[in-house]
């Protein structure tokens, strides 16, 4: 919801004290800036619950729904891709970040309780299969759409609040503001995605609970955040208030450039290209490990048929990820190249599973202990990705948000998208089960070679093309000081 003019005024009034002191004589942050940090901490906090029902649905698709599941995947990352081409990053630009969140929230909600319906209409009658995927499509395309504008929107936010932060902060430095809000947004929003990927094991092991229940209480919790994401701050209009910024370059151009911002960003900065491999090794590791680690490997290696220990497993990559975010956000400020040298690990670590799955593909001599060994790499990958990358987004391209941060859609969503289509397409389905030819929980069989390969070689790329647009931005930055 946009706000009235009577919210205007008293925004403005609360923020009409002078600037210059912007720090107390204790040295602690001013007023502005203690409602900046507790904003951006609550729309953390909201999107935590909201986004982390969605993944944790998302890791038990495949094992509950089969190739269905898989399928569901697919499309729920294609919509996500085609909507940061065009539209996400138009709808963030016209009603603001808070709105979009909004928006978005409550869109990937839809993706949640498709799981709930999907399940009751199995359960009532088996044959209506069709009509469960129907639902489970129907929900990934909306649910896709929502998160496309719920990232975007997550990613303008950010940038806004660290720039309004470091700018009501003497001696506050924007990329090190990035670093810290960076590495609190991602404890915040891995530890909540710990706990709900959790609940899963925990209700069904010691509880009993059934699968129509639980998809039910992830519904519930989904759809709660979004009316509290109503009364968060419109970070872009306070700023405006409190700083009386200018508009971007961006602001006075037409509806359709705006619509299109990422494709654009593409076209005219090569910095942009640069990035777009690491975002393909995220989207090409994540699809992979949500279809074969967590839909095929566990079963296997657990005696898992009714997937209660996937929720437990991919909590580990979450838990890893939550901490290694807040070490990561406080030391990569105070190391040069910190955020390089930070993405360049994670990199690594996705490049370290490929390799062992090359090794091991069929999971034959897989143990708990190499089974957990692989999540904790994957923790590693998610903590670089969704806090370092966020932050060097922010840093590179400070006047382009909405466009930066729908090209972290465009091909991490594209690079998903492609996984899941390998992971179920024909092309690549194998006779029988053998070394790379690994067999799903509806018994169809498919080979996982490619998805391998495409990970190491994206792995190979993406290092050496971070560290290139990197070294760009500082001798941009330097020439224009």
């Amino acid at each position: 919801m946009i706000q009235d003019e009577d919210e205007n005024e008293t925004i403005t009034s609360n923020i009409t004290r002078p600037l210059i002191d912007n720090q107390e004589s204790d040295g602690t942050s001013a007023p502005e800036s203690i409602r900046i940090r507790n904003n951006f901490l609550l729309m953390s906090l909201l999107f935590a619950i909201n986004h982390g029902c969605t993944v944790s649905v998302l890791g038990l698709s495949n094992a509950r729904l089969g190739s269905v599941g898989v399928w569901q995947s697919g499309m729920l990352y294609g919509s996500y891709t085609a909507s940061a081409l065009y539209g996400a990053s138009y709808f963030v630009k016209k009603f603001g970040s808070r709105n979009g969140l909004v928006l978005g929230m409550g869109m990937s909600a839809s993706y949640v309780t498709s799981f709930f319906f999907a399940t009751i209409i199995v359960e009532k009658n088996e044959s209506l299969i069709w009509l469960q995927s129907l639902v489970a499509i129907c929900g990934a395309l909306v649910g896709g759409v929502g998160s496309s504008i719920l990232w975007v929107s997550q990613g303008t936010f950010f940038t806004s609040s660290a720039q309004l932060y470091a700018s009501t902060n003497d001696g506050q430095v924007v990329e090190h503001v990035t670093s810290r809000f960076g590495g609190n947004f991602s404890f915040i929003f891995l530890i909540f995605e710990v706990i709900l990927r959790l609940l899963s094991t925990f209700l069904i092991e010691t509880l009993g609970i059934s699968w129509k229940v639980i998809f039910g209480m992830y519904s519930v919790l989904s759809i709660v955040p979004v009316f509290f994401m109503i009364g968060v701050l419109d970070i872009e209009r306070y700023q405006y208030n409190l700083l009386q910024t200018e508009d971007s370059e961006e602001d006075n151009t037409s509806p359709s450039y705006k619509a299109t911002a990422a494709l654009n960003l593409l076209k005219r900065d090569r910095k942009a290209i640069y990035l777009a491999p690491v975002n393909i090794l995220f989207g090409l590791a994540t699809s992979f490990s949500a279809s074969v680690l967590s839909g095929v490997i566990i079963q296997k290696v657990l005696n898992d048929p009714n997937s209660k220990y996937v929720g437990l497993y991919t909590s580990i990559t979450s838990l890893v990820a939550s901490g290694a975010s807040l070490f990561f956000g406080r030391i990569q400020s105070q190391m040069r190249y910190g955020k390089e040298r930070v993405l360049t690990s994670g990199a690594l670590s996705y490049l370290a599973i490929a390799l062992q799955f090359l090794v091991f593909p069929d999971g034959n001599n897989w143990t708990a202990f190499t089974l957990m060994s692989s999540y904790i790499l994957l923790g590693i990958g998610r903590a670089t990705y969704e806090g370092t990358l966020r932050a060097v987004f922010a840093d590179v391209f400070p006047h382009h948000k909405e466009g930066a941060f729908g090209n972290i859609i465009l091909f991490s969503g594209g690079a998903s998208t492609l996984g899941y289509i390998l992971s179920v397409t024909n092309a690549l389905e194998c006779n029988q089960a053998s070394r790379y030819c690994l067999e799903y929980s509806d018994g169809s069989i498919h080979n996982i070679l490619l998805s391998e390969i495409l990970i190491i070689l994206s792995a190979v790329v993406a290092i050496p093309s971070l560290w290139k647009a990197v070294r760009i931005h500082r001798n941009e930055h330097h020439n224009n000081e």
